[in-house]
């Protein structure tokens, strides 16, 4: 400790003792730090924040001080402090001991910490930092306290669970500190005691999670901890993880914020095989522009979705040691996975993360069934525990589980998800079962696992939003996987053709029936194939974004489906749950409306897939409606000549404008209560 600054408060400041390799690591993460030492101390040990706290940031506090007893963490947030260590490290034989106490998922505001014992004591040090991008869910990950009498000091590897974490040190010692490192940053420093950061590298690299450090007195005491970092994402991006949100039953996600989230999502499956770091970055960059925030991509990849018999990626790096599947993990692979899902999160983009598809693992190989349900349970137990800290995953087992009756089958799969579950509760989980239509609770025994039901199929897709809507036990509802685009199953044509009027009925059908979102697909971009970047930004792909320019500004998870036509009195057509064969144009030729309303009567959103005149009952509406076409070919807004319209007409008539833009016959009918 240094014993000759009573009372002095110190700004730490950002200056390395050390060169340190990895400071533009650690500075990006990085907010704020100050410190005091209080010799000896009088009344409460306070050390206030120079500058607001961010909500969602991590804050750690590294207390030294002399005598015995314990110490304790406070501030005037209501931040919650916990021990990084079981125990104080003591300093040698002497009084000097020091700990570690962190807070997870800061509020936000003004903040001072304080620090207290449990007896009286002599000298005291108080550092407080704050760092973002760290999980929300679950920020620490390990920790190690250790002591020793040497000039020379080393922590010893801390045991990280997944690569690139945010290594916190915190140090004491009975003489001065001289220099510290590699690859460390200092932030805050005194005589005998200091602190620094740095990231680890990947996790069967111990020396990267380790700190030494040079003293020249007699004892030494250090703690290192390591924090999960689950990545900074975008300005006004939203604040992972997402949740179940409110109601009950509930209907939607919110992120942490309570922010409804839309689920727009697209489906490289296999692009972590695939795609270089350097395309995924491209990738994330070209979907969270054309308005995606989910990506349906495979942990492990076969060649049923476009990956190799052995898993390996394009550049032959194998998910497993000998290519034995579920054997022992190779960190180059998943080191590799953890930071594409990071270079997801910088763009605002949740990665449905499936840990074993069973199209590949069960339908085209028995590796899962051959598994068997411990070893199953133990693959959970590893990826649950190695992605617990990243903030943008929603787990999805399954993918074309035609076989989930088979109680053998469904087994291994579960065991997976709860392995998962055991290490990581606080993720949402679904399951997609089969085609050619399927909802989540289709099997009743995965309801415990799962948080949100996966509507899968290629026939109209409201009925089986409906069928998930309408259950009993209902949970928030999206479209996984319907027709894609270039390879639609409706209407095949060879070779398949991109439909934009397919997908864009699949899309607002979901939307307008229950649904919190729905995934997109393209036929060249989930297997990436050959030329798959000139077929990118396809029309289908932009009109999807079209989809969140009518939905996001408004209250669609208020919206509620219009089933008993209400609101929407004649002219909806024919409601078709399935159809004779799916190669038909059962969802091109299907004129079905749906439409939903808010329960206030200030919303109500129609979805029309052809040209024929409908009735609305305007008095279910609260007040005057101003109406209006939306075109979804382009994303553009009309409104309707004599609008406002009075809310006493229970027969009002609307008669769609010809074609739209794209040269197809589908609109959406927009009803707002006039301000």
């Amino acid at each position: 400790m240094d014993r000759r600054a009573p009372g002095m408060l110190v700004v730490a400041l950002a200056c390395a003792l050390w060169p340190a390799a990895s400071a533009g690591a650690a500075s990006k993460s990085f907010v704020q730090a100050r410190s005091a030492t209080f010799s000896p101390p009088s009344g409460p040990m306070r050390v206030a924040f120079k500058r607001p706290n961010t909500a969602g940031n991590l804050l750690v506090v590294f207390v030294v001080w002399d005598g015995g007893g314990t110490a304790s963490v406070s501030d005037i947030a209501g931040n919650a402090y916990h021990p990084a260590t079981d125990g104080a490290t003591t300093v040698g034989v002497g009084p000097t001991q020091c700990q570690v106490f962190w807070a997870g998922n800061a509020r936000a505001g003004a903040n001072t910490v304080t620090a207290s014992f449990s007896t009286g004591q002599g000298n005291v040090a108080v550092y407080v930092h704050e760092y973002a991008g760290v999980s929300r869910l679950a920020p620490f990950d390990a920790a190690i306290g250790t002591s020793g009498d040497s000039l020379e000091l080393d922590s010893g590897p801390v045991a990280i669970h997944a690569s690139g974490q945010l290594l916190f040190a915190g140090i004491a010692a009975d003489g001065a500190l001289k220099r510290f490192g590699p690859g460390f940053h200092a932030r805050g420093h005194g005589r005998n005691s200091l602190t620094a950061d740095s990231f680890s590298g990947d996790t069967d690299e111990p020396d990267s999670a380790h700190v030494v450090a040079l003293q020249n007195g007699d004892a030494w005491g250090v703690q290192l901890v390591a924090f999960s970092y689950s990545g900074i994402g975008p300005k006004g991006g939203p604040a992972y993880p997402v949740q179940v949100g409110p109601g009950s039953p509930a209907r939607y996600l919110v992120d942490q914020n309570q922010k409804p989230f839309l689920i727009q999502g697209d489906s490289p499956q296999s692009l972590f095989v695939n795609l270089t770091e350097k395309e995924a970055a491209s990738f994330f960059a070209n979907r969270a522009k054309a308005g995606f925030n989910v990506l349906w991509i495979n942990l492990l990849c076969g060649t049923y979705t476009g990956g190799r018999a052995d898993g390996s990626t394009s550049d032959g790096i194998l998910p497993f040691a000998n290519g034995e599947f579920f054997g022992v993990p190779n960190e180059d692979y998943f080191a590799r996975v953890d930071r594409m899902i990071r270079m997801a999160a910088s763009r605002g983009i949740t990665i449905l993360l499936d840990p074993a598809e069973t199209g590949f693992f069960l339908i085209t190989t028995s590796l899962l069934l051959d598994l068997g349900p411990g070893n199953a349970h133990d693959w959970g137990t590893y990826v649950g525990q190695r992605y617990r800290g990243f903030d943008n995953i929603i787990w999805m087992s399954g993918n074309d589980f035609q076989d989930y009756g088979d109680s053998n089958q469904d087994a291994v799969v579960q065991a997976v998800a709860q392995g998962i579950r055991e290490q990581d509760p606080g993720h949402l989980q679904t399951v997609e079962l089969n085609f050619n239509t399927s909802g989540s609770l289709d099997d009743p025994t995965w309801a415990p696992l799962i948080d949100l039901n996966a509507s899968y199929t290629y026939f109209p897709t409201y009925a089986q939003v409906l069928t998930d809507y309408n259950r009993g036990n209902a949970i928030p509802t999206f479209l996984v996987e319907s027709n894609y685009d270039f390879e639609f199953e409706a209407g095949t044509t060879n070779p398949p053709v991109s439909a934009p009027r397919i997908l864009r009925r699949q899309a607002y059908w979901a939307l307008t029936s229950g649904a919190t979102g729905q995934m997109y697909g393209n036929g060249f971009i989930w297997p990436f194939l050959a030329g798959w970047p000139k077929h990118l930004n396809t029309p289908g792909s932009q009109q999807m974004g079209f989809v969140s320019r009518l939905f996001a500004p408004r209250r669609w998870f208020d919206l509620v489906p219009d089933q008993g036509h209400a609101l929407v009195t004649s002219g909806f057509g024919t409601f078709e749950s399935t159809c004779a064969d799916v190669h038909s144009d059962c969802v091109g030729g299907n004129d079905y409306v749906t439409a939903a309303r808010t329960p206030d009567g200030a919303l109500a959103i129609a979805y029309l897939p052809a040209l024929n005149a409908i009735t609305v009952d305007l008095t279910q509406m609260s007040g005057p409606v101003n109406a209006s076409w939306y075109d979804p070919s382009r994303g553009s807004l009309a409104k309707i000549k004599g609008s406002p319209f009075a809310n006493t007409n229970d027969a009002q008539p609307f008669q769609p404008p010809g074609n739209n833009k794209g040269g197809d016959t589908d609109w959406v009918l927009l009803l707002e209560v006039a301000p």
